[in-house]
């Protein structure tokens, strides 16, 4: 009979008081939601590449994340709690995937409730390519001038070649690694200097980071300079005799170290003709004779020998007439 009266008392006027169970439920879950604050929060996005590809292209650097949680809660949350991640290590061929990002939670906040994580984007469409290695020389990058009159022989790098890797397409394109800037700026001997490498593209790894040893060759420039009217030094010549008119003048061209030959004043000495084994006037072929410092070289000269007429000096020719008018009388 008690049974029956409360299930009376509970059917009475129930739609009434299913109505005022919905009011309260529908209170208590706003009530709930009121205490519920939420913060977005802006994380770096990881690309994990351990396998047989890297990611190509512009990738997102950081996604956007939206949480959840007690105003007390939210209040304690640091950006480093949260990480997120895209991995490729499943693929093993080129191409453009669309891929889940993956969202990590620090320990501390998993103790939270209630604690509510949500991704703007929880995917996003990257393009890869197969990873490769190969060994390329490492090309020095010259700025400034070395000093006047001289030039660059030669610059060898040590090592000579690097090991690079990243996506296939890219390595294989890539035929040499320049090192940072050696400069040269009036350079005059050999140096050596320490580099580095240019980082030319993001996706390119130098396995030998370095420093590396760049050793620079320094030469004087060759100079080649012609020198025209050049006069005839006669030595040894008798003192009773000269020669008959003046002797051609003669064009030679020399070679030489371009910081000696380019103000290099020719010596009055520079071209002879030897007399010593004339002793009597008459017309000779005589050889000339070309003195120069050891540090120029002759490579062109305008006469090999000159035709010299001797003849007697006046005064000795007088002195001689004198003499044997003397005789005579």
């Amino acid at each position: 009979m008690n049974k029956k009266r409360l299930l009376d008392k509970i059917l009475d006027n129930w739609p009434a008081k299913v109505i005022c169970l919905i009011i309260a439920i529908f209170l208590y879950f706003f009530h709930q939601a009121s205490l519920i604050d939420s913060k977005t929060f802006v994380v770096p996005l990881q690309i994990i590449e351990d396998g047989m590809v890297m990611h190509v292209g512009n990738v997102p650097g950081s996604v956007s994340i939206v949480v959840r949680a007690g105003e007390e809660t939210i209040k304690s949350v640091l950006p480093s709690d949260i990480s997120a991640s895209v991995s490729l290590d499943n693929i093993t061929k080129k191409g453009t995937y669309k891929l889940p990002v993956k969202i990590t939670l620090s320990e501390s906040l998993m103790e939270y409730d209630p604690f509510e994580v949500k991704i703007k984007d929880d995917s996003i469409t990257i393009d890869v390519d197969r990873k490769a290695i190969k060994y390329v020389p490492l090309m020095p990058s010259v700025v400034g001038d070395v000093a006047h009159g001289y030039e660059i022989d030669s610059i060898s790098m040590n090592p000579s070649t690097v090991e690079i890797s990243g996506p296939e397409s890219i390595v294989n394109a890539t035929e040499h690694i320049y090192t940072t800037r050696i400069n040269v700026s009036n350079a005059e001997i050999n140096f050596s200097t320490e580099t580095s490498f240019q980082q030319l593209n993001k996706l390119l790894t130098v396995m030998d980071e370095g420093p590396f040893k760049a050793e620079i060759s320094v030469k004087p420039k060759v100079l080649e300079r012609t020198f025209d009217s050049v006069q005839v030094e006669v030595i040894n010549l008798a003192e009773n005799l000269e020669i008959n008119g003046e002797l051609p003048l003669v064009t030679l061209k020399l070679s030489g170290n371009m910081p000696v030959l380019e103000d290099y004043i020719l010596s009055k000495h520079a071209v002879q003709i030897n007399m010593h084994d004339i002793t009597e006037a008459g017309t000779y072929e005589l050889p000339l004779r070309y003195v120069l410092p050891a540090n120029l070289q002759l490579i062109e000269k305008s006469d090999e020998e000159l035709t010299v007429n001797v003849i007697v000096k006046t005064e000795n020719i007088e002195e001689k007439t004198e003499e044997t008018s003397g005789e005579g009388q």
